[in-house]
């Protein structure tokens, strides 16, 4: 049943960051909340069986954007690697430590679309906006990653209490 879940909240998130959070933002304020989602898989779930979902999210988020195909796929590993790394070594699920998680990936992300815009130009130039913009992002993934987590986290507790006793087995 957990990749029910798993698939659930990627089609939840692309709804809702398409449709509901470009209504109420601008799409440059708002970081991308797959974000918290590759962190929890990261911390709380074991390796093998959430590669697929990570995996599966940057496809995602990749056929949704405009970059070159593999660039959030590139970053969502970057992100759930060192995340499963520092969880080794540091208590990283702890509620103080999730807003530095969370805006350690919205960094990361945005470092690996900065290398892959180094990459393709290399006369590339970071506009003097991108900082502040990239620092928005930051802001708000330090605010609200903890609590999409914690709410990640719930939801997947719920999910399993709801569906953890069914059974697809047909009994005669």
């Amino acid at each position: 049943m957990n990749y029910g879940f798993y698939l659930f909240v990627c089609l939840f998130l692309t709804i809702f960051q398409t449709v509901v959070i470009l209504e109420v933002l601008p799409s440059y304020q708002w970081y991308d909340l797959f974000i918290p989602f590759i962190i929890y898989l990261g911390m709380m779930r074991p390796f093998f069986e959430v590669i697929p979902f990570v995996i599966l999210s940057g496809l995602i988020v990749d056929s949704l954007s405009a970059g070159p195909l593999g660039l959030y796929v590139t970053s969502y590993l970057w992100i759930f690697a060192l995340t499963r790394y520092v969880s080794g070594v540091l208590v990283v699920g702890h509620w103080m430590c999730l807003p530095f998680a969370a805006a350690t990936g919205v960094l990361i992300e945005n470092f690996v679309i900065l290398g892959a815009c180094v990459f393709l130009d290399r006369k590339f130039q970071v506009p003097r906006t991108s900082v502040r913009i990239v620092a928005e992002q930051v802001g708000w993934a330090a605010v609200s990653g903890g609590f999409i987590f914690a709410g990640i986290k719930i939801a997947h507790r719920q999910w399993r209490e709801w569906f953890g006793n069914v059974s697809f087995d047909k009994k005669s």
